[in-house]
């Protein structure tokens, strides 16, 4: 009784609050008021109440000498845990009151409330929270004495037009759903004991328990009247009809409300005794054209429901349905479905649901000629111990013109004899024993989707047993054949023992698989092609999960003509224009075989072993040895995309996965491969998958206009990280193509993309693929030699900074000529030994690295004749040389740094300084040379000796008194590197 205390509590706040406001609105502010109800409704309601002061109306003319006031548009919507749910939402509400006593009497007495289009939503949780309860808990600890109040409320009358009713309970758990819903009821609520008299009709209701639809879309209708009393807690039925359809309950008893459970004791019976009644609850039976349909027969149709329902306990019930002489007949077809006698009993006498009883005594009807009887007793729900049997003679020609399927036509004669008796207990490895026998002889289907039919369909079946052990159970399919367009198809097959299954099958024929898949088609996938097999195979199952493959003898042969596949799911067709196939137990033998995947081609030959486990074990593998060939084959259609792309983006590839559980070698030989960007032409070699890994084996091919010759593993059994390791031989392949196709060379050794020539290599590389199946370049690990034949550099940013720092002629073209280098990548940088390249025609030795991040650091040394040095360099050496023609060849070194597409050239000074040295004294002795060869040019011992002495000894006729230069008896030598010391003192400062 709390539960509904708190409901008329919560919903009698919302209403006196709304009819109030309505009375008082054309007096007072609407704002005022509205304000003032907001707070009022929050301090008392957990819901948000949407309404608008427009919305109210007041008048008198309507119902005089009655006020009616009406509010549009109010809607209740709940909060936390049912956030955004409408509870109730009315398009109008009308409330009517006696004006008379609302203004001078002591009760307030509705006249009458009117729902307008309303929708309710019901809702309770499985932990018993319901979002009903909208009412705020009250903070008061001591209970309050009740008095009795001079005021008091009623209500003549309510009413609901075309509303929506969810209730849905996940306690239960149980649902009921109704759709155009009108509904009239009144009752003095004001007296302890009343009656409430109400009437409803719902265009549609649906009722479901514990998961079971047990009413679906049922017109319903129904006239109650119930007494109300113990403080509206008991629902007394009097005069009570409600009706399904056409199909009529009459209900007695009574039905109570308490705290934690519901005590009832209620009776049901038909109101009528039609079969028509009854018939009106089956589902597609029920529709305009029903009241056609021809009928006959008598029903019963009895029940009870008694006890106590609550979270433990479930009343006693009963139900029992009889049916005599049934009959019923479309008015436009030939036969009649007559003689219809049912006798079902359902019984439960202590609520306990395992102690159920299911009885249906008898079950006769004909199909027009065809006989149907069934008899069946469950004793109860826990071991469903069971009697039963199941007898039918159906001429399929008849029951195809009583029930009419569009497009379809069936003949022949199917019978079935069934029983069954005992237990079913999956632990205890029980079943009922069985006896069943069926039979379907001169079959024949046709529909109007293909023209051809099955026809001579022929089989027998049986199943036996006898013990109700599943170990003796036997299943014989026998005989089994038909004829679709000419072709034959028998089987015979036999499965005994349920525990270890034994199966001993074999099929002959041919099946044209476009043909059956029109007959049974199956959705977004197409089949096509003929199927030719002789096929026989035995075995246990227990051998298979033992893998004692040998003791299941398989053998037989199948071929495959023009078959071809495709589905919604997969990017492209298969197609097989031949195959051939051998079995033994070990492997299967594929000869012959040839076809197309999407706009690839393929032939193969070989074999295939350990497929028997392969077929019935998760963990198996199986292997193979085959050669396979193809004219074109692209992996661009295998690969998967990496993640969802826009359709205005070009989807990106994504890594091919290798399976864990195949362990093949493929020997190949593939005209043209298309992969990603690359065209791949006279690939050949072996590939060998297994683990995951696939492993190349001395796989050549050409690409790019250069030779490849690849060993090594491509491994994806981390796929989010798969891995390569490869020997990678390449010749004749252009560098400038190689810049371009490949990101490692693009990234490392940028300025390939602007040599013209070929180059081989012998590298060994490894590292990580990204998911677009390109190489994660921060993971590059290899070494190896390059070699260049022939090749050229023009037009270089880093051409054109070191020929700055020199005057030397042609020095802007860079050539290589018979060059070995050898290069290796680790931790993000490609770094190459010394090799020879030529700046123009001066030899030049080159050396250094290139990082990742574009960053580069070579050095070039190279001799550079005197006279084409560039800069203060230069100059400096014809001052301390005397002359600017010198032959004499100074070696430097140039850094270069920086990054790729902004160069830094420079001299290397702590090299250049010795350098230079040597060089300048070379330059001194030749002067000195110079200088005693022309001393001795007279003849006269003398005046040899006065030309030696003159370098040391001043002109007498030019003495001017100067400083004394403590300089003067040093070496020339040694003023010489003073000199130099000054000069690469100030280009370091420069610098």
């Amino acid at each position: 009784m709390k539960i509904m205390k708190k409901v008329l509590i919560g919903l009698g706040i919302i209403l006196i609050l709304l009819v109030a406001t309505a009375i008082i609105v054309p007096i007072v502010f609407k704002d005022d008021i509205k304000a003032a109800i907001d707070k009022e409704i929050a301090s008392s309601v957990n819901a948000d109440v949407i309404f608008d002061v427009d919305n109210f109306d007041l008048t008198l003319f309507k119902n005089f000498p009655n006020v009616t006031a009406v509010i549009s548009e109010l809607g209740v919507f709940n909060k936390a845990p049912f956030e955004g749910v409408p509870l109730f939402v009315v398009e109008r509400l009308e409330v009517e009151v006696n004006l008379k006593e609302l203004l001078f009497g002591d009760e307030l007495r509705l006249k009458g409330i009117t729902l307008i289009r309303p929708q309710i939503n019901i809702r309770v949780l499985p932990d018993g929270r319901a979002n009903w309860d909208i009412t705020y808990p009250s903070t008061d600890t001591v209970a309050a004495k009740e008095e009795d109040s001079k005021f008091s409320f009623g209500i003549d009358y309510w009413e609901v037009v075309d509303g929506d009713l969810s209730y849905d309970d996940q306690s239960i758990p149980f649902s009921m759903k109704m759709a155009g819903l009108n509904h009239t009821g009144n009752g003095d609520f004001n007296e302890k004991e009343f009656d409430l008299r109400t009437k409803t009709k719902a265009d549609s209701m649906s009722v479901v328990y514990d998961g079971v639809e047990y009413i679906s879309n049922k017109r319903l209708t129904a006239e109650m009247v119930f007494g109300i009393s113990e403080d509206y807690s008991k629902f007394t039925f009097k005069k009570n009809v409600a009706k399904l359809n056409d199909f009529g309950l009459a209900f007695d008893g009574w039905f109570k409300m308490n705290e934690d459970s519901y005590d009832m004791d209620i009776s049901y019976e038909t109101e009528e005794s039609t079969f028509k009644s009854l018939l009106s609850l089956v589902p597609g039976m029920y529709t305009k054209d029903f009241g056609s349909i021809e009928t006959s027969g008598n029903i019963a149709f009895t029940g009870m429901v008694k006890g106590s329902y609550s979270e433990t306990q479930m009343p006693a019930f009963n139900l029992a349905v009889k049916v005599d002489d049934g009959m019923f007949k479309y008015p436009d077809l030939p036969s009649a479905i007559k003689n219809i006698n049912v006798d079902l009993f359902v019984d439960n006498k202590d609520g306990v649901i395992d102690n159920t009883i299911v009885d249906l005594k008898k079950l006769h009807m004909e199909l027009g000629n065809n006989p149907v009887d069934a008899k069946l007793l469950i004793e109860n729900l826990k071991n469903y111990k069971l009697n039963g049997n199941v007898k039918a003679s159906l001429n399929l020609v008849e029951l195809n013109k009583m029930f009419p399927m569009e497009g379809l036509e069936m003949k022949g004669a199917f019978s079935i004899d069934a029983s069954a008796n005992g237990v079913y207990d999956s632990i205890k490895k029980i079943i009922p024993a069985i006896d069943v026998t069926m039979s379907l002889r001169d079959g024949y289907v046709k529909s109007s989707e293909f023209p051809l039919p099955i026809e001579n369909m022929q089989f027998l079946s049986t199943v036996k047993n006898t013990s109700g052990k599943m170990a003796e159970t036997t299943i014989n399919v026998k005989d089994l054949s038909l004829l679709m367009d000419g072709e034959k198809f028998v089987a015979n097959m036999i499965i005994q023992n349920l525990d270890d299954y034994n199966w001993d099958i074999k099929a002959n024929g041919a099946i044209d698989l476009e043909k059956m898949t029109k007959i049974f088609p199956v959705e977004g996938m197409t089949l096509a092609g003929k199927v030719i097999a002789d096929i026989q195979t035995k075995g246990k199952m227990s051998d298979v999960e033992a893998g004692k493959y040998d003791r299941l003898p398989t053998s037989g042969t199948a071929s495959l003509e023009n078959f071809k596949f495709s589905s919604k799911d997969l990017p492209y067709a298969v197609t097989v224009s031949k195959a051939q196939a051998v079995f033994d137990p070990s492997k299967i033998e594929i000869k012959n075989t040839a076809g197309t995947i999407g706009k690839s081609d393929f032939s193969m030959e070989g074999s295939v072993s350990n497929y028997i486990a392969y077929m019935f074990s998760k963990n198996q593998t199986i292997k193979g040895n085959v050669t396979f060939r193809s004219n074109l084959l692209d992996l661009n259609e295998f690969m998967t995309e990496s993640e969802q792309t826009p359709a205005t983006e070009e989807a990106p590839f994504g890594v091919i996965p290798v399976p864990e559980n195949i362990d093949f070698i493929l020997h190949s030989s593939l005209n043209t491969v298309k992969m990603m960007d690359y065209n791949i032409t006279n690939a050949s070699g072996d590939i060998i998958v297994k683990d995951g890994i696939a492993s190349l084996r001395e796989l050549k091919f050409n690409m790019l206009g250069g030779k490849f010759q690849m060993t090594g593993t491509y491994n994806t059994k981390d796929i989010a990280h798969p891995k390569y390791d490869m020997d990678l031989k390449i010749e004749g392949l252009a560098i400038q193509q190689a810049a371009s196709s490949f990101s490692v060379v693009k990234t490392y050794a940028p300025i390939a993309g602007l040599v013209n020539g070929d180059f081989s290599t012998d590298f060994k590389i490894s590292g990580e693929l990204l998911p677009t199946m390109m190489p994660n370049l921060a993971t590059v690990n290899g070494a190896g030699l390059i070699k260049v034949a022939q090749a050229a550099l023009t037009q270089s940013k880093l051409v054109s900074g070191i020929t700055s720092l020199t005057k030397l002629e042609d020095s802007d073209k860079v050539t290589l000529k018979d060059v070995l280098m050898s290069a290796s990548i680790d931790n993000g940088r490609l770094s190459v030994k010394p090799f020879d390249v030529q700046f123009g025609s001066y030899k030049t030795t080159v050396a250094g690295s290139t990082g990742l991040d574009g960053s580069i650091d070579y050095s070039l040394k190279m001799n550079v004749p005197a006279g084409k040095l560039g800069g203060q360099l230069q100059g400096f050496l014809n001052q301390y040389s005397g002359s600017s023609n010198s032959t004499s060849e100074i070696p430097i070194t140039i850094g270069v740094g920086g990054n790729y597409n902004d160069p830094k050239a420079k001299l290397v000074m702590q090299e250049q300084k010795q350098q230079v040295k040597e060089a300048i004294t070379n330059v001194v002795q030749e002067k000195g040379k110079e200088a005693v060869t022309e001393a001795l040019k007279g003849t006269d011992p003398k005046d040899i000796v006065g030309n030696l002495l003159k370098g040391n000894k001043p002109d007498s006729t030019h003495q001017t008194p100067v400083a004394k230069d403590t300089t003067k008896t040093a070496p020339v030598e040694q003023l010489l590197q003073d000199k130099l010391n000054n000069l690469l003192k100030k280009k370091k400062k420069n610098n």
